[in-house]
């Protein structure tokens, strides 16, 4: 059949009819992008590979011009070379228009490409990506004045037959029925952007002068005063605090018109962090944190209905690496599965999980097997004593030995031996019950979603380092795009019987999804239920959208399908026979949610029965009787509070030496108590910990009156009751007749996930006063802004928290004089204002400090920006790119400094790696002391470039800038920790505590920055050295802390003139004074500080010219009387802000 249809080509030669198909091989020729030719046309470059019956009518640009007739559609081929591997690939477009010699170039619709599932990027003003990304390569655009276009030539006959094929377009395309997607920028867009920008809210006479002096966005800058207040807190300095203002925003606003609060309109998903948080029932920061961790590659991206089979490409998302030590524990269910099953293995390392389904327990050594197959051997498996993993004749035994396993048992009683399979099941069984409830799922289908619910943990980024366990146990970033498009039961559409096109019978059938079918087919292949209850194997699925419950056939399908498919499953009938089953076993439907234990993650001791002769009276500890009276031994407890990996855990017993005797001594001063004991935490492991270390932790986390608090990490589920208002009922009439919301949060709780691990269900009202913003981001993350318990504040509280930032942002461009000297804000900047001064300050500064720097980075050759974004380059790829700057500064003596410095709050450095102690106080005053005591000498040093020193601990990459010299907009990868990185504190201490234990310190356990080594007085005595740090400052106390300090000069280079008897110690006077019997003891003062801090307030104010003087005597800061709640005064501008700030970091 011939079908005529009108297409608008721009380039077209007027000719009655369509040159011959036949191109000269070699030939070469440009691509051009045309989006007004609105099919691809085939030029001289192209070669034909199959005539299709449908030819075409083609009309030129201008109506006055001829058209041409029976253009034919074909499927064409070319060669393309890829600049960067020099391979050559063969590009096939399919529904072309074929005109060959009759064009000078081929012509190209990007969005016929797009429309296959390539993304295009031909925008030449965007410098990240400007080309075709596909599977197997990026296809770079070129320009010639306003034409985008790439090169390719005619292939050989050798080449079409054996060179990478790479599939530009479909099969179908008619451009005059093609309905592209018409979404603009949604109001959340805007306003993110709006929130991102650091000049959006501003006066437009504001953004001029900001860039008109070049100032630097990235450029965050830290004077005498910022950095003294910024290590208070980061809300003193506008900058830093703009930066983690803006950082925090997941949800701009709740306006969410353009999304359907219940049914998608789209067939697949979006890839944007809300939407995997509301698909995995994770936290919003989870979910970021997953996409980090993860590639979404395997994501469909169609919008249409299905009207044929759905091709899949082979991403290979699955690669199988060989982990190390893992655990495996049953669980049963009182279900019969719908396959059958009634247990399941749970194999797990604490952070991989692999479940494998079993129809009894014999099926141990088969799961094993599997596990094998899929994942790899461990070097080591623990189970418990059950007779499927111990009898010798079982097919586990046999599989074990076969693999050579070591096969350890775990004691009968000691669940923490097996406490990593336990505390997965009962991790997983919580999220599944959880999923079930909320979705509605028959209990016949526990198999398939716990093995799902183990998967997405699999893939989750979790743990203190916010890596997944896929990453860690394969070595592979896992590819998450097969969990994107779809959630567990789900009803979907599959294509059925797709050898009968011409039927009358739609070919698309209902079915629930139940996850990912890894073992059958090829990749993003799914399991089904379908409507008679049978599990298929698909891969042509969608989603049941929106358009399809408006359409009334669509309609009455889906709810027939639903009663069906509830009928067909349900649980009654399939309870299995208790008698049947062990007492005691693990079940499934056992393991409880209740308010008390929903953030316990726990799992069961096997039973007596299952060691038989095994069974061994436990013996009780020597101990027990002597830590009855102890009064650390069970309290309960949050380890490392304060950062990121904080820790619950139990103090469980003392720790004892190989004599059996308990280790340390008891001390009225908690801080000197040096009894070391066992914290069980809740991951099943056991640590030592000193009473001192123990004590800080308690007391840290608990307020005044001794209450102890926990601090959310996210929010990962909702629920409510019959008591909750319904959206119908939402809105109440006033006595004028106006409509209004009603205030109300009754009848709904949030799941909050704390940071020590634990979870509880707390109610809206008592979690919204607490953290309004976090509840607000996730109730429009979740689709929950139109129910009436939120509606009435969350766009309220969203708009608020807007107002706040952009007023924030005026105050982060504020150009500050610094003793009358004026601050850069940019190496440009600066190299500007000494030529208007006719000055070299600000340069003498730069090159000074880049001397020293330039030993961080390390330049890439032959690599351009562009490439690394691009990811062209495999050896680059893992590495974060951040920007750096030169902070200015002007010291006390008007000395200019300036200070190049990475921009690490880009980064999201694992927590473990960020944290950098440095010596307390109160163990410098003790140094003194034991000084003084033991007539020892002390030394101080300053050690230069201390940061410079160390490897860099992260993968970073920057662009150079002006300061980098000859390495200017080069690719520059960060070898040394350069200051500003999250890491860099802990590196420079890492490398400082292994030379300092290569000379025979050892770190102390009251203080770990206080080292020390045995040595010999003169006279025989034997005492220690000692060494106290401070970051770069280090203090040597001993006999001859001389040859101390040469030593460490071997590594580090300690600065000229620093190493001598202290004066100064970290902000402090140090003097020898003479009491009393003319004996001279160590004395610190702050006098000298104080002296130079009035000095500097007095030129502070001699600068203002408004006659202030400094009082000699003033028994308070403020006037006696005052009441600041009742002070009605005007509030500060910029320049007071920054002054009082400056007055208050000198304090």
């Amino acid at each position: 059949m011939t079908v005529m249809s009108r297409r608008i080509i721009s380039g077209a030669i007027r000719t009655p009819a369509a040159a011959d198909i036949t191109t000269v091989p070699g030939t070469l020729a440009c691509n051009e992008l045309d989006t007004h030719a609105d099919t691809c046309c085939g030029g001289p470059n192209w070669s034909v590979m199959e005539i299709s019956n449908e030819i075409c009518e083609v009309t030129p640009f201008l109506d006055t011009y001829e058209s041409v007739k029976a253009v034919p559609v074909v499927r064409m081929s070319t060669v393309w070379s890829d600049p960067d591997s020099s391979e050559d690939y063969l590009l096939v477009m399919d529904q072309c228009l074929w005109f060959g010699q009759l064009l000078k170039h081929s012509l190209i619709n990007p969005n016929q490409i797009r429309d296959y599932g390539h993304p295009v990027h031909d925008d030449p003003y965007r410098h990240e990506v400007f080309g075709i990304e596909t599977d197997k390569a990026f296809i770079p655009f070129d320009t010639t004045g306003t034409i985008v276009h790439f090169t390719s030539r005619v292939p050989t006959d050798w080449e079409q037959k054996h060179l990478p094929v790479i599939i530009l377009t479909g099969e179908e395309w008619d451009p005059l029925k093609i309905e592209m997607r018409q979404r603009g920028s949604t109001r959340e867009d805007n306003d993110m952007k709006q929130i991102r920008s650091l000049t959006s809210g501003l006066r437009k006479s504001e953004v001029s002068s900001i860039y008109a002096e070049g100032m630097n966005s990235q450029a965050i800058r830290f004077g005498e005063s910022d950095t003294v207040l910024s290590n208070i807190s980061t809300t003193y300095n506008e900058q830093e605090m703009t930066h983690r203002l803006i950082g925090a925003v997941n949800i701009a606003c709740a306006d969410r018109r353009d999304v359907d609060s219940v049914m998608s309109n789209d067939r697949h998903s979006k890839i944007t962090a809300e939407e995997l948080a509301r698909t995995w029932n994770i936290g919003l920061q989870t979910a970021k944190d997953t996409m980090k961790a993860t590639t979404q590659r395997g994501v469909r991206t169609s919008t249409r209905p299905m009207n044929k089979r759905v091709r899949v490409d082979h991403l290979d998302l699955h690669v199988r690496r060989m982990p190390g030590t893992w655990y495996c524990d049953t669980v049963l269910a009182r279900v019969k599965s719908l396959l059958g099953n009634i247990c399941a293995n749970v194999f797990t390392n604490g952070r991989f999980t692999k479940v494998v389904p079993m129809k009894s327990r014999k099926e141990a050594g088969f799961s094993f097997q599997e596990f094998v197959n899929d994942v790899g051997a461990p070097e080591l498996l623990v189970t418990d004593g059950a007779s499927e993993f111990t009898g010798n004749n079982t097919e586990f035994k046999k599989h074990v030995r076969r693999m050579r396993v070591k096969h350890w048992i775990s004691e009968q009683g000691r669940s923490n031996q097996n406490h990593a399979a336990e505390r997965e099941i009962g991790y997983i069984s919580q999220c599944w019950k959880l999923r079930m409830a909320k979705r509605n799922v028959p209990k016949r289908l526990w198999d398939f979603g716990f093995v799902y619910e183990a998967e997405l943990v699999s893939r989750m980024a979790r743990g203190r380092n916010r890596r997944t366990g896929y990453e860690e146990v394969t070595g592979q970033t896992p590819e998450i795009g097969e969990y994107l498009d779809f959630g567990f039961y789900d009803t979907v559409w599959w294509w059925d019987r797709p050898g009968k096109p011409d039927s009358t019978d739609d070919p698309r059938r209902l079915a629930k999804w139940l996850g990912i079918s890894h073992n059958v087919g090829s990749d993003m292949c799914y399991w089904l239920v379908t409507d008679s209850g049978k599990i298929v194997s698909k891969t042509s699925v969608e989603r049941v959208v929106r358009e399809d419950l408006l359409s009334e056939d669509s309609c009455k399908r889906i709810k027939d399908f639903e009663a069906l498919i509830a009928e067909r499953l349900k649980d009654e009938n399939f309870d299995l026979n208790q008698d049947d089953l062990i007492p005691g076993d693990l079940f499934l439907e056992d393991i409880e949610l209740s308010e008390d234990n929903a953030g316990v993650r726990y799992g069961e001791a096997p039973p007596d029965e299952d060691y038989g002769d095994m069974l061994l009276e436990p013996r009780p500890d020597d101990e027990d009787v002597e830590e009855n009276f102890d009064n650390y031994i069970g309290v309960e407890l949050i380890m490392d509070v304060g950062t990121d990996g904080e820790r619950r855990g139990r103090v469980v017993k003392r720790a004892r030496d190989n004599d059996g005797r308990p280790i340390g001594r008891k001390h009225d001063n908690a801080t000197f108590d040096s009894r070391e004991y066992y914290v069980e935490l809740t991951d099943g492991t056991r640590e030592k910990y000193t009473a001192n270390i123990i004590a800080e932790n308690m007391m840290a986390q608990i307020d005044d009156e001794g209450q102890s608090y926990a601090i959310m990490r996210e929010i990962t589920d909702h629920r409510k009751d019959a008591t909750a208002v319904p959206i119908s009922d939402g809105t109440i009439r006033s006595r004028t007749g106006n409509e209004r919301l009603k205030t109300t949060t009754r009848g709904w709780q949030l799941l909050v996930e704390w940071k020590d691990g634990g979870s509880d269900w707390i109610d809206l009202k008592d979690i919204k006063a607490s953290n309004p913003l976090e509840v607000a981001e996730y109730a429009v993350a979740n689709r929950l802004v139109e129910e009436p318990a939120f509606k009435w504040w969350v766009p309220h509280v969203l708009r608020k928290r807007n107002r706040i930032i952009s007023k924030v942002k005026s105050k982060y461009w504020k150009q500050t004089h610094k003793f009358g000297i004026r601050l850069p804000h940019s190496v440009e900047e600066a190299l500007r204002i000494d030529e208007e001064t006719r000055t070299t300050f600000w340069r003498d500064a730069i090159n000074k400090e880049m001397s020293k720097a330039k030993i961080a980075w390390k330049a890439k050759d032959g690599a351009t920006p562009d490439d690394v974004r691009a990811g062209k380059l495999s050896d680059m790829i893992g590495f974060q790119e951040i920007g750096c700057h030169v902070v200015f500064d002007v010291k006390m003596d008007f000395e200019r400094k300036a200070r190049f410095c990475a921009n690490g709050n880009e980064t999201r450095a694992p927590s473990s790696i960020t944290y950098s102690s440095v010596v307390s106080r109160d163990s410098i005053r003790l140094a003194f002391l034991i000084a003084d005591l033991n007539g020892l000498d002390l030394l101080a040093c300053d050690l230069a470039n201390a940061f410079l020193n160390a490897p860099c601990a992260e993968k970073i990459w920057f662009e150079g800038g002006t300061e980098c010299g000859e390495d200017k907009g080069k690719v520059c990868i960060l070898v040394r920790a350069l200051y500003g990185l999250k890491s860099a504190g802990f590196s420079w201490r890492s490398a400082l505590a292994a030379t300092l234990r290569d000379l025979g310190f050892t770190e102390t356990k009251a203080d770990p920055n206080v080292w020390i080594r045995p040595d010999t007085k003169d006279d025989g005595t034997e005492y220690y050295e000692m060494l106290f740090v401070y970051v770069d400052d280090v203090l040597a106390l001993s006999k001859n802390p001389r040859s101390i300090i040469d030593a460490i000069n071997e590594v580090y280079k300690v600065k000229q003139g620093s190493d001598k008897k202290p004066d100064r110690y970290l902000g402090g006077d140090v003097m020898e004074v003479e009491v009393d019997g003319g004996r001279r003891i160590w004395a610190t003062s702050p006098r000298t500080y104080v002296k130079n801090s009035i000095r500097v307030v007095e030129d502070l104010l001699n600068e203002d010219g408004e006659g202030y003087v400094l009082k000699r005597n003033c028994k308070n800061p403020l006037p006696q009387g005052y009441r600041p709640e009742l002070d009605i005064s005007p509030e500060l501008g910029p320049r007071l802000i920054s002054r009082f700030q400056q007055l208050i970091g000198i304090l």
